[in-house]
This record gives structure tokens, sequence and C-alpha cells, in this order.
């Protein structure tokens, strides 16, 4: 019962100021999510930008200029031949996609042979990929026109031509018929979307997010010491070991709180929300327990700041909240087995998270264990 008591104090005091807790409630949410806009934004604004050239307008080209349009990576531009010549000089698009006269004829008897022509702009880097993506729409209505083709001659007639063609352009919906799809062990293959591929970054933005305010929450421990509280507790009879333990645990529970709305925003239609919903809560059990180790090793709340600050940048570079350092070395790569950031990022996009949850559950219950002895021992001292 103490303990409970204890635990609802801890909460009074932080909900005293009404306006602080309904910032770290709201704030968060309203960062990730203007952060995840302006990341589909710069997303979109990244489309390689290719200039469509037509010698002649005709149902077959309107159409692969029309498909070419809905690529993703693709930013198609229509100009005139001269136009276009002007741009690639200045290098303001990386290629021009040229389709020639004839290109209507030639494809609809499943000829690929001279139909476009590529110019490249100076400083072009991508142009391989641009023909990858404008042959393959090429090819797809040459294959419709070689297998109408040779349908129409074999029985000799018109309407068997359209038929056929139009049979073979439906094998390509809703996908072509080679495809191939990755999938989770343990889990369904699932289409991604174009807006998902923000994930990782708002992950990594909430994992220093987490331990910045983990850090933040503990100031508690430093600040019952300066004003002689943690050593009275003992005049109450109430052991300091139970009432360093129950504000730890008050702590955590409001930091728990104040992300429920951001989690929810994030990981709820990301699959397996009870899964990453538990590897969430041992992350924070984590970073609480490194923060309250840290703040009973301090005395001066500045020192213990600037140490949180400089902590949470060395283990948030170290273990990918910004970038995958570990991919690049070795050495990297086992210096970020050592962060909470590693085990919580690696466990978002696992199917199964047993083992990131139980590292970082055991080394968050560990350092709280740890923090917890040298506080005793600093109070017996004092």
């Amino acid at each position: 019962m103490r303990m409970w008591h204890l635990i609802r104090t801890r909460w009074k005091i932080i909900l005293s100021n009404k306006w602080q807790f309904l910032l770290m409630l709201i704030l968060p949410l309203t960062v990730f999510w203007g952060a995840e806009q302006l990341l589909s934004k710069g997303s979109a604004q990244l489309k390689i930008p290719v200039i469509v050239v037509t010698e002649e307008n005709n149902d077959t080209v309107s159409t692969i200029i029309e498909r070419l349009k809905k690529n993703e990576t693709l930013q198609i531009i229509e100009k005139s031949s001269d136009d276009a010549k002007r741009l690639l000089a200045t290098n303001q698009a990386e290629a021009a996609v040229v389709f020639t006269k004839g290109l209507e004829e030639k494809v609809r008897q499943g000829k690929i042979n001279d139909v476009i022509r590529l110019w490249k702009a100076p400083n072009a880097i991508s142009t391989g990929l641009v023909e990858e993506y404008v042959a393959s729409e090429v090819i797809r209505l040459a294959s419709n026109g070689k297998a109408a083709t040779y349908l129409a001659n074999e029985f000799n007639g018109a309407d068997v031509y359209e038929y056929a063609w139009k049979y073979t352009d439906d094998q390509w919906e809703p996908e072509p018929l080679m495809t191939i799809k990755l999938e989770k062990a343990g889990k369904q293959a699932q289409n991604q979307k174009t807006e998902k591929n923000t994930k990782p970054m708002l992950f990594g933005m909430l994992s220093i997010h987490i331990l910045l305010i983990s850090f933040y929450m503990q100031t508690w421990v430093m600040t019952e010491r300066e004003n002689g509280l943690a050593s009275r507790t003992g005049m109450f009879g109430v052991n300091r070991l139970t009432c360093a333990f129950s504000n730890l645990l008050g702590s955590v529970t409001v930091i728990l709180a104040t992300l429920l709305p951001v989690s929810i925003y994030l990981l709820f239609d990301d699959g397996d929300f009870e899964q990453k919903g538990l590897l969430l809560i041992a992350y924070v059990i984590a970073c609480g327990g490194i923060g309250f180790l840290l703040a009973n090793l301090m005395n001066n709340t500045l020192l213990y700041h600037l140490i949180a600050v400089a902590t949470t940048v060395l283990t948030s570079v170290l273990g990918g909240s910004f970038i995958k350092l570990e991919e690049f070395s070795d050495r990297l790569a086992n210096a970020s087995q050592y962060t909470p950031q590693h085990w919580f990022l690696n466990g978002l996009m696992r199917s199964t998270t047993t083992i990131e949850m139980t590292i970082l559950f055991g080394s968050g219950l560990g350092l709280m264990i740890l923090g917890l002895g040298i506080g005793a021992v600093r109070h017996d001292r004092a």
C-alpha cells in the first residue's frame, strides 16, 4: 500500500503542472505527424526528372506516357525537342525520352528496335534506371502486339488481333506474371506503401525522444537529495529503497502515458501492435534504468543534463537512430550492440522480438537495481 501511495504521490507532483503534462502528451504526436508529412513530401520531390518528346502523337504513345506518369520514381515532363535539349544542357532533367515516328506500327507488330531514343544530360547518373522503366512499358505493348500479330496471322481475322491484344495486356494486371515477393518469416506478405518508407526515420526519432525524456524524468533523484527529502524518508517509517523504487516506477509510468498517443500513431497500422508495444515498454524500462543510474551517480543537475545529452547523441549515432553505422564496419556493429537503440530499432523491424525484449528488459532492470544500490549507499553516508 505504501508503494502504491508513493507512486500516486509522484503522479500528483508531475500533474501539479498540468500544462507541462499536456505538452508532454501532445507535443510528441504533433512533432512526429509534422515530421512524417515533411519526409513524405521530401520523398515525392526526389523523383527523377525525365522529359518526354513525341515526334508523332497516337494512342500507343499516349498510353506509354500515362503509365510512366504513374511511376513513383519518375517525374515526367512533356516538352518539345528544342526545350528538351535546353533543359538537358543545363542539367535540369536527367534524360529525355524521344518517341520516334512509326512507333505505333512497330510496337503493334512486336518490334522494339529503334522505337525510342534517349538523350542524356551532361551530369546524368541514373539514365540506366530511366531506360529500364521506359523499356518495360514499351516491351509490355510490344509483347501484346507480337502475340496478337501471331494469332491474327494464324486465324486470319482482325477481331482475333484485338481480342489477343486485350487478353495479353490483361495478364500484366494487377501485376506482371513474373513477380518476386519478399516476406518476413512467420508473417504474411504485405504490400508496402510509399509513405511507410519514412517509418525507420520516425522510429529513430522516437528512440531519441524516449531516452531524452527518460533522463529528464529522473531529475527527481537529485532534487530530493539536494532538498534533504531523500534522507528524511526514514523518519516517516518508509524504507528508502521502497521510496526510491516507487518514485522510479511512477516516473516510468508517466513516460509510458505520455507516449501512448504517438505510439498508437506510429505502431497501430504497422502490424503486431501488441508485440511492438511490449518492445516499447522494455525500451522505456532500459532508458529509465540508464537515467536512474546516472542520476544517482551525479551531484550536479546541470552536469547531469549535459551528460544526458552527450549520452543520447553518442548512443543514438552508434545505435542507428540516424543512420545504420553498423553496415559500414564490424567494429561499429559490435559497438552498436551495447546501445538500447540498436535492440529497439532492430526489434521493430523483426517479426519476433523476444530476444530484443529480453535484453532491454533485463538490462533496464539491472541498471535500476544498481542505481538503487548506489542511491542507498549515498544516503547512508549523508
